[in-house]
This record gives structure tokens, C-alpha cells and sequence, in this order.
């Protein structure tokens, strides 16, 4: 951070799909390591990031955000790697606290890793890869390249591809289970209808990014049930259109089918569940509880498999 947000609702709102996407991928909200000076650090010269989220008189963004940078972390100050010569400098600037410095010495050590930057600044770290110096001016000992991102959605898509992907229906509900902790997903690889059929990657793949909007939604309600702007866009994007992903039943399918639309919750309810998700690679189709109740804080999956049909 070095105060290079134009006001403070942009960083608010950055902060929010940050937060989003940490709550989406267990992974990312495993590893996704901070400093404890981040609280601290200026949003735009003159106000901290504590100051800023507090400001906003938002209640769900303040605690999510809070809770993170103040209580649960994961800190790099907790688990630094170690170097004996511990000096790093990116662009002639000491970096050696910085997350970019820990980067920077778990780079050298040969691990897998990268930073997630705030773009812009009066040095803009939207490069990639960073090249950061080892050892002081005088001395260098060496020079590694960390990676770096600094959109959420290249952050998005190199955590989601870190993951093996699933090889059987039970390793892909195992993943979307992880990855994804707003949606209550049934024991969908047990039902005849789905461990009947061959494992289909690509059916797994689509059954993920379904899941994945799903998880959008469910993350961005607040506890009145009252859903915010990222809700709204999926709802737009995904529920509306002749070509729309998730759609209801016909008419005519809700009045004959309703038995086998009807599954049961782990809550011991009967769920009347025509919404789904369409795949059409072997028209496969995904079950799902919506509208979310007003209380419920997860949307339930009840169902993958073949379009349901009557013999």
C-alpha cells in the first residue's frame, strides 16, 4: 500500500471482492498470507485502512475484512522463511518485511509461490514478474523473479488451477465442498443417477463454475437476506435470458415431475427444487434449493446428472 487509491469508496470496493474471493476459495483464504502492518498502511496518504473500512459504515465489510487482517491472518511475520544474508530491495526499496520480501525469500528456496499487489503508486508493482535483489547494493547475491497478480481474476484462476482437478464424482464434490462454503452440496456422487455414469472432466468442470456462481450469490447476502451488487450481478447475468445458465422448469415439467424434482435436505425437509443449472455436454442437469430462504445461509445442491425425465 502507498496510499495510491483516488478515494476511499474504490478501495472499499476493492476490499469487498477481495474478501468475496477469499470466503470462495478455502485454498486462497488458506495461504493468502498478510502483514500486520497492513491495518496501518495509508489507503490514499492521509487515511489508514482501518480508518477507511470503519468509515463506511458497513457492517459485513468491516467484519469480514477486520476479522481477517486483525484476528485470523494467515501473518508472514508468523513464518517468515529463513535466510541468513536476509536483505531484499525491489527497485532500490528495502522490501525485506514486505510481503514481496517473504516472496522473495521463498522464491529462493525454491517454493511455489506469488504476491497479490495493489495497483498503482508511485512505484506500480502491476509487474510480472517482480524482480527483486537479494543482498545490499554493494553486495548483491543474487536476483529472483516472484511472481505477482494484482487483478482478482488472474488471482482466481491460478489458485483454481494450484487444485488437481477432480478424476471421479466423489473427488468433485470433495472440491466443491472445499472450495466453496456458502453451498451445502449432498452426497451427489452416492445417487444412482450420477455413480451410473462414467466420470466426464469436462461435466466436472462445468458442474464447478455452476457451483461457482451459486457461491457468488450465497457469499454476498448479509444476514437479513438482502443480497449486494455482486448477488445482483449474478442474478442478471446467470438467472435471466432465453440462454441463461440456471433456469426454472417449464409449466408443464413442474406439474409432472414434481416427485422426482423433490429431494431431501440434510435438515430433514422436503425440498421442491425445478431450478438448475444446464450442461449440455450429455445434457446433464444441477439441482439446486432457490430461492435461498431468507434464514438460510447456504444454498443446497441436491442433485447432478441427466436431465430428469419420466420412462
Amino acid at each position: 500500500m502507498q496510499g495510491q487509491f483516488p478515494d476511499h469508496a474504490t478501495f472499499r470496493a476493492h476490499m469487498r471482492d477481495l474478501v468475496t474471493l477469499r470466503s470462495r476459495l478455502a485454498r486462497l483464504k488458506d495461504n493468502l498470507r498478510i502483514s500486520r502492518l497492513l491495518p496501518n498502511s495509508t489507503v490514499d496518504g492521509t487515511a489508514t485502512v482501518k480508518d477507511v473500512i470503519f468509515a463506511g459504515n458497513d457492517r459485513d465489510l468491516t467484519r469480514a475484512v477486520m476479522f481477517w487482517l486483525d484476528r485470523t491472518g494467515p501473518y508472514i511475520e508468523d513464518d517468515r522463511a529463513p535466510e541468513d544474508d536476509d536483505y531484499f530491495e525491489y527497485a532500490g526499496v528495502d522490501v525485506t518485511q514486505s510481503g514481496l520480501g517473504e516472496a522473495a525469500r521463498r522464491t529462493k528456496a525454491g517454493e511455489h509461490c506469488a504476491t497479490f499487489s495493489f495497483e498503482g503508486g508511485p512505484i506500480d508493482f502491476a509487474v510480472d514478474p517482480l524482480g527483486t535483489d537479494h543482498g545490499l547494493e554493494e553486495e548483491r547475491l543474487g536476483r529472483y523473479d516472484v511472481a505477482n497478480r494484482w487483478d482478482l481474476g488472474s488471482l482466481e484462476t491460478d489458485i483454481l488451477a494450484s487444485e488437481p482437478p477432480p478424476g471421479n464424482w466423489k473427488e468433485l464434490v470433495a472440491a466443491a465442498r472445499s472450495r466453496f462454503p456458502h453451498l451445502e452440496i449432498a452426497d451427489l456422487h452416492k445417487a444412482k443417477e450420477l455413480s451410473r455414469q462414467p466420470f466426464e472432466p469436462s461435466i466436472a468442470q462445468h458442474a464447478l463454475t455452476l457451483m461457482g456462481h451459486l457461491e457468488r450469490y450465497a457469499a454476498d447476502r448479509g444476514p437479513d437476506g438482502a443480497i449486494g451488487a455482486i448477488g445482483r450481478e449474478v442474478v442478471d447475468e446467470f438467472f435471466n435470458g432465453d440462454r441463461a445458465p440456471f433456469s426454472n422448469e417449464s409449466a408443464s415439467k413442474i406439474a409432472a415431475y414434481r416427485k422426482e424434482l423433490t429431494f431431501e435436505a440434510s435438515d430433514g425437509r422436503t425440498v421442491f427444487a425445478p431450478w438448475h443449472g444446464k450442461i449440455s455436454h450429455r445434457t446433464f442437469r444441477l439441482h439446486f434449493e432457490w430461492p435461498l430462504r431468507p434464514q438460510s445461509e447456504r444454498i443446497t445442491v441436491f442433485y447432478l446428472g441427466p436431465k430428469i425425465t419420466i420412462d
